[in-house]
């Protein structure tokens, strides 16, 4: 996957989790901060779910502890690690 599709997908996940602030996730970038994203904890937890599912991988949680930025998100999407 390359990185448009990534952010698509990452799009959709919060799509899921947070569907009346589609519109605010339009322009979202490999550099966005997760924290800028405004999701709570359980909400951010059920878009990784949802990633996970999208991609049939589990990203370990130690990799997820160094998630900050949307570019973070995309690696463990491509290679299951953060960095």
């Amino acid at each position: 996957m390359n990185d448009t599709e990534i952010i698509s997908l990452i799009q959709e996940a919060l799509a899921d989790v947070a569907p009346n602030r589609t519109a605010e996730f339009a322009d979202i970038t490999t550099e966005t901060s997760i924290e800028s994203l405004g999701l709570d904890s359980i909400a951010t937890m059920e878009m990784v779910g949802f990633l996970e599912e999208r991609v049939d991988k589990t990203f370990p949680d130690e990799e997820l502890t160094q998630v900050t930025r949307v570019s973070h998100l995309a690696n463990l999407v491509r290679t299951g690690r953060a960095n």
